[in-house]
């Protein structure tokens, strides 16, 4: 049962990081919408980066990479979940897209576009809100039962190897090492 703790922790410690990057990015864009009529066109362009920057630190979380992919490997009972999940993240990836055509066009036609591109990332944020609340209240518990103990000592293996723990690259023995959740500044909003 250490590895499926292990597991857990790092999986709610990077879901906290997500939720609180998802955070400090809506309060970004709502400074953003609060200087919407005298736009900097700089500052648009650092909250569609920042944008951009939660969206890869979503979609390389573990819970993407290793978690949800072993759960469609034991169970069924996930498909539906995990295809809602699934549509939730394609419609945050066509805001993003969308996000960045509405700024290339802020910036050839100026500030007439700004809205347009605010509520864009509004509703990106609004989707991925959704998504970290589904993963937590659906997901999570779903998980949980449905995972074995051979099954979370993959998982933390998995977890161990992309940490940089003490095996990098390598299988782990049978009692895995502790690790700690890596908390990546690259993705922490100013």
């Amino acid at each position: 049962m250490l590895t499926a703790t292990y597991s857990l922790v790092a999986i709610s410690a990077e879901q906290d990081t997500a939720r609180s990057i998802l955070h400090r990015l809506q309060q970004h864009i709502q400074n953003v919408w609060h200087s919407v009529h005298n736009i900097d066109l700089a500052f648009l362009g650092s909250c569609f980066e920042k944008v951009f920057q939660f969206d890869d630190f979503c979609r390389r979380r573990k819970l993407e990479v290793h978690v949800i992919p072993a759960l469609k490997r034991v169970t069924r009972e996930a498909d539906d979940l995990i295809d809602q999940l699934d549509a939730l993240g394609a419609a945050s990836l066509v805001f993003v897209r969308s996000t960045f055509e509405h700024f290339k066009k802020v910036v050839d036609l100026g500030t007439a576009r700004a809205h347009e591109m605010v509520t864009a990332m509004e509703l990106y944020t609004g989707e991925m809100a959704t998504r970290l609340k589904r993963e937590e209240e659906e997901l999570f518990p779903l998980m949980r039962r449905s995972f074995s103990v051979e099954d979370w000592f993959a998982i933390a293996s998995c977890f161990l190897a992309e940490d940089g723990g003490p095996h990098k690259g390598r299988q782990i023995s049978r009692k895995p090492q502790r690790g700690s959740v890596k908390n990546n500044s690259r993705y922490t909003l100013n």
